[in-house]
């Protein structure tokens, strides 16, 4: 069984929309899954904490942070970065994403910052472990990045991640009309490989309920929706809706875990 989160089961809204909460207490209400802030820099963690730690009691919806990191600072800052957001915003998220698809990160997927990545994601985790021992919530870690077209090697960054232990790879789709198909071999790899125990979401191009279903049946525990959100709004949701009930009937097949879903306990 492939592993997947409660939010799974629902589609929800990639970062990039809202990436600093303001937008909070309308996304959060619409329907979505999850609803993924950011890409939130380290000096916005405590406004961004904040104002989600307000709505936290009182919706039904996961609430992701997608972390960055500002381009003008250097490389060997990344490790105390992530670690002030994941220590800043760990009692209100659900889970915690670390952004290396957008274009200023996307300098760490290079071969040259492979051992830096692997330092880092072992620092991350083992941090996420302590607070679970102290605080008795597990907070899911993701790491989003480019799936890659065409002849595209795998991303070495996706193997460090789940080796140090995240529970989720975002996966930003290429335009390719192969793309669901270079996401089942990466999917398969990967249940193969860990016996399901990391999560794969899709996110890029996803346009209606045919591309969810599939995104899932290519392996894909959960999807995310951007552009389609931008020129529709809320309303967007209406068009995947049949996937909902194409999918009702197959939930039994997918592996569901709490993590750090709405009705775990969080600090006051």
């Amino acid at each position: 069984m492939r592993r997947a989160f409660t939010w799974h089961a629902r589609p929800g809204l990639a970062g990039g929309i809202d990436k600093d909460g303001s937008r909070a207490d309308e996304l959060l209400g619409i329907g979505f899954g999850s609803v993924e802030f950011g890409s939130v820099m380290p000096e916005a963690v405590p406004a961004v904490a904040a104002r989600l730690t307000a709505l936290a009691s009182r919706r039904m919806t996961a609430i992701g942070v997608g972390l960055g990191l500002p381009p003008e600072w250097p490389a060997d800052s990344l490790a105390d970065a992530w670690l002030a957001g994941l220590d800043g915003l760990w009692p209100v998220a659900d889970y915690l994403s670390f952004n290396l698809s957008a274009a200023a990160n996307r300098r760490f997927l290079l071969a040259e910052h492979a051992l830096r990545l692997t330092q880092v994601f072992r620092v991350l985790s083992a941090r996420r472990d302590q607070l679970a021992t102290d605080h008795g919530r597990r907070l899911p870690l993701a790491l989003k990045l480019p799936l890659g077209g065409g002849e595209a090697p795998w991303p070495e960054a996706a193997a460090i991640a789940v080796a140090a232990g995240f529970d989720q790879l975002t996966l930003v789709l290429p335009e390719e009309t192969d793309r669901f198909s270079r996401l089942e071999v990466l999917a398969k790899a990967l249940a193969s490989d860990l016996d399901g125990r990391c999560a794969v979401v899709a996110v890029g191009g996803i346009r209606g309920a045919a591309d969810v279903l599939a995104a899932r049946r290519a392996g894909a525990a959960g999807v995310q929706v951007h552009r389609l959100f931008v020129e529709q709004g809320a309303a967007c949701l209406a068009a995947l809706l049949p996937y909902l009930t194409m999918s009702s009937n197959s939930t039994s097949k997918t592996s569901v875990e709490l993590g750090g879903m709405p009705g775990t306990p969080r600090l006051p």
